[in-house]
């Protein structure tokens, strides 16, 4: 009996031990399971940061393209203005943004006519026709122009803008450099603000907004 006595008691430690050691196993496993998710949710948050990081520097190159080329129109413009004025001592300071000297220099409207067109379902309506050219070496992916409707005083009494070119159009999505754009030869826009006592001829067009191709 004393001999089994002193087993067990010899035992006792070693089974304490194994406990201990067990138990530490469990905290590591459990710790090495926590550095794991966090590891994956680091490595999930860099690929988030590179792949914004990306996107950052291809809208920097981007913009960066843009402005190249926005001073290489500025150029242009300030070439075609000194040929279009030699005795200009200053060409470059002009307070117009890059559209608005392009519309000044570079867009031609022509065949301009504003007058009473015939109409099948009204009869005679007021209405205006005219071909647009763009002269400069840009795509235009929108043209917008204004008409201005006069008394014969010159005085402004109407006014209405079309968009000749533009995406949703069928036929002029884009004006290229030295296209011209023009309607059929039946066919004009209508002026539907028009008052009836104005007369034919007494109007005034411009082309108030245009806008680049991205080109990109």
């Amino acid at each position: 009996m004393k001999t089994t006595k002193w087993i067990v008691m010899l035992m006792v430690p070693f089974l304490l031990a194994g406990c201990v050691s067990q138990g530490k196993y469990d905290t590591i496993e459990k710790e090495k399971t926590t550095l794991s998710a966090k590891l994956t949710t680091a490595t999930t948050d860099l690929d988030a940061a590179k792949k914004k990081s990306d996107e950052q520097a291809k809208q920097l190159a981007e913009l960066e393209q843009l402005r190249t080329e926005n001073e290489q129109l500025k150029e242009k413009l300030d070439l075609y203005r000194k040929q279009a004025n030699p005795s200009a001592t200053d060409t470059s300071k002009y307070n117009t943004t890059v559209e608005q000297e392009y519309i000044n220099n570079l867009i031609q409207v022509s065949d301009f006519q504003a007058k009473y067109f015939d109409s099948l379902l009204d009869g005679k309506v007021p209405g205006v026709m005219f071909k647009i050219k763009n002269k400069g070496n840009k795509i235009l992916s929108e043209i917008e122009v204004t008409v201005y409707f006069k008394d014969v005083n010159g005085n402004n009494i109407a006014e209405e803008s079309y968009t000749p070119v533009n995406d949703m159009d069928f036929d002029y999505k884009e004006l290229k450099p030295n296209y011209t754009f023009q309607l059929d030869s039946d066919h004009f826009y209508t002026a539907k603000t028009v008052p009836k006592e104005w007369k034919a001829g007494n109007a005034e067009i411009k082309v108030t907004r245009i806008k680049f191709k991205d080109e990109l």
